[in-house]
C-alpha cells in the first residue's frame, strides 16, 4: 500500500521516456481519495515535437485527456496533470489500475513512432473505517468494560445497545477506548423465562459529525440469583368444624387450617409459575388449600414457596399456628356393687354405689364433660336415669332403694363432651347366696339368686377359674391375643374400643386411608409413614405431551443476521388444583397403645 508513486513505459532504447508521478489525498468523512497523476517525458536525445491535445491517463476505468506542450531540447519535461476521485471499500481498502499515453508520434532513427504507454497496478493507502467494539460477560447489575479498537485516534464513538425488544444508549461520541457499563436490572424483563440472554452493543464511529461505519459485538446478561419471586405472607385460618367457634382455637384432630400464600409476585417480568405449601403432614401445589384434621399438637408451622417462570425459588414465608391437645374422654376404671343407703357395700343393699375413674381434654378450658348414670333390670330393654353425677374416683349412690335383691341390674356409665360420647356397663347382680335354685327348678345360680330357666348362673363378685386362670384374666389374655398392642380397630360407632377390649386405645389415621407396607417402595415403606395430598396442581413435568398453536409468536424484521422471536404460544389450562381422592367411606380408626 501506498499514498504516492510513480510508474513508467519507454520507447528507443530508453531514450524516451513516459513517466508518471502519483500521490493519493483521502478524504476519511465519505471513504474516497484523489488521485492526483503527472506525467513527464524525459529524453536524453532532442527531439522537437509539436504540441498535443489527444493524451490520455486512465484511473479506475476512466479516461481522461490531457494537453502537452510543444518539446524541443532534452530534459524532464511535464506533459499535463488529471485528478480523479475514486471509492474505496467499506473496509477502507482500494486497488485501481492507472495507464497512461503520450501521442509523440515520431520517427526515431528510422522507425515512426505513435505513441508512449505506461501503466500499473495500485494498491492506495486504507481510509480508516469504523473503530470494532468487543465486551465481557455480566451480571445484570453490575459493570463490564467496552473495550474500542479504533483506526483513528480522532475519531469518536457512540456506544448503544439492544437486549430483546429494549434499546438504550451508553456513550455518545466518546473518546474513550475503554468504557464501564452497567446493564440495569430492568432488562430481565426482557427475559421472563430465562435466567440469561444475548444482547447486542452496537458502536457507530464518527469522523468528527460524520458517521463513517458500525460494528457490533453481542454479550451474554445474566439476571442476578437476588432477582427472584416474592411472597407478602403466608396467612392461617381456623376451619373449626365440630369445635364451637367461640372457642377461637384449634383443636387437635377435629380442626382443619385453610393455608393461603398472599401477594405472590414474579420479579422483573417473571410470573408465578408454582406454589408449594407444607406443614403439619400436607403438602399442596395450590396458592390456597385445606388441611385435614390436624393430627398433632403444639405448635404446627407451614411454610410456603413459590417458583417463578425462570424456575427461581422464593424465599420462605411461615406461618404457624398453636394446636390445643385433644383426646375422648376415656374411663380408667369402675366399679358397681349393692350398698345400703349410706353408700356402705352390702350384698343385700338395695342401692347401688359408684365409683368410676375418668379422665377427659378441657382444651386450655374450653371443654367440659356430663356425666350420666343408668340402670335397668338385665331383662329389660328401657334404661332409667338415676340422676346421679359424679367425680372422678369419688364413690356416689343411687338407686333410691328400688334396687330389687332377686334381680341382677345393668350399670351404664357416660361421659360426654363437646365432641363424643362414650360408655361402659357393669353388672350388679342379686342379693349374695351360696347357691339358689330357681323357682320351679328349671335354673340354678352361685353365690346370687337364680333368675334365668334352663341356665347356671355365677355372681359377678365370684371368679371362676378356667385352665389354672381367673376366667376374667382368661377373657383378657385372649382378648389381648386377637388385639395386641398395634392392633387397629375400626367402626362405625365413636366409643373407644377400651370400654369393650380394656387396654389404651387412641384415635388413629384421621382424614386418612391406610396402605399395606412396602418396602422395595419409598412411598410405603415403614409403619405409620404418611403421605399425599387431596388436591394436586400438575407441573409442566407431569404433563402429557402437547402442542400449541402460534398464539402471538413473531419474528422481528432485520437485515441479513439473526432475528429476535417475540409474543407467546396460545394459552392452555388454568393450573388450578384438580381432586386427588380415591372413592372413600369414613369409620372410625383406633390404634391400641397400651
Amino acid at each position: 500500500m501506498a499514498s504516492s508513486g510513480s510508474f513508467s513505459g519507454s520507447i528507443h532504447s530508453g531514450h524516451y521516456v513516459l513517466r508518471v508521478d502519483w500521490t493519493q489525498t483521502k478524504n476519511v468523512s465519505v471513504n474516497t481519495s484523489t488521485i492526483t497523476a503527472k506525467a513527464y517525458l524525459v529524453n536524453d536525445w532532442s527531439l522537437s515535437i509539436n504540441a498535443r491535445s489527444d493524451n490520455k491517463v486512465t484511473i479506475d476505468g476512466t479516461a481522461q485527456t490531457y494537453a502537452s506542450p510543444a518539446i524541443s531540447s532534452t530534459g524532464t519535461h511535464l506533459l499535463g496533470t488529471v485528478t480523479q476521485t475514486v471509492n474505496h471499500g467499506s473496509d477502507g481498502t482500494k486497488s485501481l489500475a492507472m495507464s497512461a499515453v503520450f501521442y509523440i508520434r515520431a520517427t526515431l532513427s528510422g522507425t515512426y513512432y505513435e505513441s508512449i504507454t505506461a501503466s500499473a497496478n495500485i494498491t492506495l493507502d486504507s481510509i480508516a473505517r469504523a473503530s470494532t467494539v468487543s465486551a465481557s460477560n455480566v451480571e445484570m447489575g453490575s459493570a463490564t468494560t467496552i473495550a474500542i479498537s479504533r483506526a483513528s485516534s480522532s475519531f469518536t464513538h457512540t456506544l448503544t445497545y439492544a437486549f430483546g425488544s429494549a434499546t438504550g444508549t451508553i456513550a455518545t461520541k466518546t473518546i474513550s477506548t475503554s468504557v464501564s457499563w452497567t446493564p440495569p436490572l430492568m432488562l430481565a424483563g426482557q427475559i421472563p423465562k430465562a435466567v440469561t440472554g444475548t444482547g447486542t452493543i452496537t458502536c457507530t464511529t464518527y469522523n468528527g459529525n460524520t458517521s463513517i461505519g458500525s460494528k457490533t459485538c453481542t454479550l451474554t446478561l445474566t439476571v442476578p440469583a437476588s432477582v427472584k419471586p416474592t411472597i407478602t405472607s403466608l396467612t392461617a385460618a381456623r376451619v373449626d368444624g365440630a369445635v364451637p367457634s367461640t372457642w377461637g382455637i384449634y383443636v387437635q384432630t377435629k380442626s382443619k387450617a385453610t393455608l393461603t400464600i398472599n401477594g405472590a409476585a414474579g420479579s422483573y417480568g417473571s410470573t408465578i409459575s408454582s406454589y408449594s405449601i407444607t406443614g403439619g403432614g400436607y403438602t399442596s401445589t395450590a396458592s390456597s388449600f385445606t388441611t385435614g384434621f390436624l393430627n398433632t399438637s403444639g405448635t404446627v408451622t407451614f411454610t410456603a414457596t413459590v417458583t417463578d417462570s425462570r424456575g427461581r425459588v422464593s424465599a420462605a414465608a411461615t406461618v404457624s399456628i398453636s394446636v390445643v391437645a385433644y383426646s375422648p374422654p376415656s374411663f380408667a376404671s369402675y366399679l358397681s356393687q349393692r350398698c345400703l343407703s349410706s353408700g356402705t357395700a352390702n350384698d343385700d343393699g338395695t342401692y347401688i354405689r359408684g365409683q368410676v375413674s375418668y379422665s377427659y381434654t378441657s382444651c386450655s378450658s374450653k371443654n367440659t364433660i356430663t356425666r350420666a348414670t343408668y340402670y335397668k333390670k338385665a331383662s329389660d330393654t328401657a334404661w332409667t336415669n338415676a340422676g346421679a353425677s359424679f367425680s372422678s374416683g369419688t364413690a356416689f349412690t343411687f338407686g333410691g332403694g328400688n334396687i330389687s335383691t332377686k334381680t341382677s341390674y345393668d350399670i351404664k356409665y357416660t361421659l360426654t363432651d363437646a365432641f363424643t360420647t362414650i360408655a361402659i356397663q357393669d353388672i350388679v347382680s342379686t342379693a349374695a347366696v351360696v347357691m339358689d335354685f330357681k323357682r320351679g327348678g328349671k335354673g340354678v345360680a352361685v353365690g346370687k339368686v337364680s333368675e334365668v330357666d334352663n341356665a347356671f348362673e355365677v355372681a359377678e363378685d365370684w371368679d371362676v377359674r378356667v385352665y389354672g386362670k381367673l376366667l376374667k384374666d382368661y377373657i383378657q389374655s385372649f382378648i389381648k391375643t386377637m388385639y395386641p398392642v398395634g392392633s387397629i380397630y375400626m367402626s362405625v360407632n365413636a366409643t373407644n374400643p377400651s370400654a369393650y377390649f380394656g387396654g389404651t386405645w387412641v384415635a388413629w389415621g384421621a382424614g386418612r386411608v391406610p396402605v399395606g407396607i412396602n418396602t422395595s417402595d419409598g412411598n410405603f415403606n415403614t409403619v405409620e409413614k404418611t403421605g399425599g395430598t387431596a388436591t394436586v396442581a400438575l407441573s409442566a413435568a407431569q404433563m402429557p405431551a402437547h402442542t400449541h398453536g402460534v398464539g402471538t409468536l413473531a419474528a422481528a424484521s432485520a437485515g441479513a443476521h439473526t432475528h429476535m422471536i417475540s409474543g407467546a404460544t396460545a394459552l392452555a389450562g388454568s393450573g388450578s388444583a384438580h381432586s386427588n381422592l380415591q372413592p372413600y367411606i369414613v369409620c372410625y380408626m383406633w390404634k391400641r397403645t397400651a
